[in-house]
């Protein structure tokens, strides 16, 4: 995504919701752990923080998309 060439704009909103499925699902399965775990409780905050980074980029985007 950081070089854009030849990608659309909705090709890198499609790319974000991909990551942000993913890394909903991952954290919600760590999270099953994180209680008894510290990998699993560090790899949900991971994922939170990516999902909002996705998010960030999504709402940067959005002007692009109209």
């Amino acid at each position: 995504m950081l070089r854009m060439e030849g990608m659309t704009p909705a090709t890198m909103m499609a790319m974000l919701d991909a990551c942000i499925a993913m890394c909903q699902m991952c954290m919600d399965e760590c999270m099953e752990h994180a209680d008894m775990s510290d990998v699993c409780r560090m790899c949900a905050q991971s994922c939170k923080a990516c999902m909002d980074a996705c998010m960030s980029m999504k709402d940067a985007m959005m002007p692009m998309m109209a």
